[in-house]
């Protein structure tokens, strides 16, 4: 009884401290915890307004993270709190009036202050844990290897909690409350997650009083780290099998990569905190410098890719991942200051997101642009170009600016034209998935002769999932307060944007009302589906909107 008293006792110790060093961004998490479990399907407060106080919420404890971080005089942290706070107020009634604001400037300012919002909160986060490392007086390694101690120790108590609640509270549940009110149980894991799991997950970053334990060596420098260096020496087998068996890289070696990297860096800077003189230490030693063939495999890799068909966001980023990489490789081999690899991290974020002209969005549209023109000036195409081609047109068609592009270099037929190229390189390439994706954003919603509205939010990223008919023939569109199900049959519906490809979003707005019967009128909003044709299966779905009822 003893020590269940001392855990508990050390669990209540964690968490007052870490309201003692990060009190206001402490008490905005719990305060947004408790108004989530309060109102779990009591709908004391619209899902829209809980939207936007989560949204106020998260950029102001993001500020006062930081300020807590960096202050310790208390006119500096006033300062910082209001900061924190006119900036969170800012971006949320942008939100909330985005509709007014998009009417009055346009969709493109409203894309550009929500790139800013991910930018600056990334941003604002990355500071205030390079502002802990430096306020340690530790080395970057050794604060990174007692934040992962601290995370590892955190996650392990959090899952003892979560599951041990979960099976104590699903009892009562069932024997107390005879098996209704489940909610109980969301409820409490929610507690469980904002009360606990989320403080001590903050704090970990700013204590690192606690030693270094013989059980973090193993399971650092033993287990992860010889992991490391087995997936090394797999992947320097394969570049001896593409040197001996002349093959290109497989276009999955990037992915393998990146993950080698974004997993591996963390744990051979982690080892350099256990050093000794052995074979282990020897080989982790030379990691960074063996990496450097895997740099210029991923640069074949990516390179291929972009040449072939253009930049996209995703490649973007994969080109600044590179760029890290060699930053990081650099400072690790001249034993510099490790830890600026934070504001590495945050330049790049900037550069990529927000920076004008050579962000990913700006560069990716101007590539694929350049590749769409290339209709224009041939009359002949390889099939090679055909994709590429068509693959610029879906690139732009799916983006507002992208839009005005095409509209402004293409006529319809010139359109109808590049999307007769999709069945082309179906045929050639051996392309057997269909893809379609839509959506409006609704200014206003006539809702005269209907009484009741609901909001539709539908997905399933479930592979072979069977014929449009038995998806769609029968979907479940929402569940009522009284366990009322409301079924509807869209499967022609489906079929019908099918037809349309990937220019159903140009038509989306005047066919995305679907007449479920003489009472029910659903509105769709946003639809995404994939759809394998040799198999004649539904890969995935998503889509939202609105059901109307009389």
């Amino acid at each position: 009884m003893n020590k269940v008293i001392g855990k508990v006792s050390t669990l209540y110790e964690t968490l007052k401290k870490s309201i003692e060093k990060f009190p206001l961004t402490i008490i905005t998490i719990l305060i947004i915890t408790l108004i989530y479990v309060i109102d779990l399907e009591q709908n004391i407060i619209s899902e829209f307004a809980f939207n936007h106080i989560l949204l106020f919420g998260l950029i102001f404890a993001n500020g006062t993270f930081l300020t807590e971080t960096i202050s310790k005089e208390k006119n500096k942290k006033t300062a910082g709190y209001i900061i924190s706070a006119v900036v969170a107020l800012v971006f949320t009634c942008i939100s909330v009036w985005t509709n007014v604001i998009e009417k009055m400037l346009s969709r493109s300012i409203i894309d550009w202050i929500e790139k800013l919002l991910v930018c600056g909160m990334v941003s604002v986060f990355s500071l205030s844990v390079y502002f802990n490392y430096k306020k340690s007086g530790k080395t970057f390694e050794q604060y990174v290897t007692s934040v992962f101690v601290n995370v590892l120790k955190t996650s392990i108590i959090y899952g003892i909690l979560a599951l041990g609640s979960a099976i104590v509270t699903a009892v009562f549940i069932y024997l107390i409350l005879n098996g209704s009110r489940y909610t109980l149980l969301a409820r409490i894991e929610i507690l469980i997650l904002g009360l606990y799991y989320i403080p001590t997950l903050l704090y970990s970053l700013y204590n690192i009083e606690e030693k270094n334990s013989k059980f973090s060596k193993v399971v650092i420098k033993y287990v992860l780290g010889t992991l490391v260096i087995i997936a090394f020496a797999i992947i320097y087998m394969y570049i001896i099998k593409i040197i001996i068996l002349r093959n290109m890289p497989s276009n999955q070696i990037f992915r393998i990569l990146a993950a080698l990297f974004i997993l591996g860096c963390p744990i051979w800077t982690m080892i350099e905190n256990f050093k000794e003189d052995t074979t282990l230490d020897k080989i982790n030693n030379l990691l960074p410098k063996l990496f450097i063939p895997f740099i210029f495999l991923q640069i074949y890799s990516i390179g291929v890719r972009i040449l072939n068909n253009g930049f996209t966001e995703s490649r973007y980023l994969c080109i600044m991942l590179i760029i890290f990489e060699i930053i990081y490789t650099i400072i690790k081999i001249r034993k510099k200051e490790i830890g600026k690899v934070i504001l590495v991290f945050i330049a790049l974020t900037v550069i990529s997101i927000i920076f004008p002209y050579i962000n990913m969005y700006k560069v990716s549209i101007r590539s694929q642009y350049n590749n769409l023109k290339m209709f224009k000036e041939k009359v002949a195409y390889t099939e090679e170009e055909k994709q590429k081609i068509y693959g610029a047109y879906y690139y732009l068609n799916a983006r507002d600016e992208g839009k005005k592009l095409i509209n402004n270099l293409l006529t319809p037929s010139e359109k109808n034209e590049i999307i007769n190229f999709r069945k082309s390189s179906v045929t050639e390439s051996n392309i057997t998935s269909q893809h379609i994706n839509a959506y409006i954003n609704e200014k206003s919603l006539n809702i005269s002769g209907y009484s009741n509205l609901y909001i539709i939010t539908l997905s399933n990223y479930r592979s072979n999932q069977g014929s449009i008919e038995k998806v769609f023939g029968n979907l479940e569109l929402i569940t009522l307060d009284n366990n009322e199900r409301i079924y509807a049959n869209i499967s022609q519906k489906i079929k019908e944007y099918m037809q349309y490809g990937y220019t159903l979003q140009d038509n989306f707005e005047n066919i995305n009302k679907i007449q479920i019967d003489s009472n029910k009128l659903l509105i769709l909003t946003r639809i995404s589906v994939t759809y394998d044709e040799t198999n004649e299966s539904v890969e995935d779905y998503s889509m939202a909107g609105y059901l109307l009822e009389r």
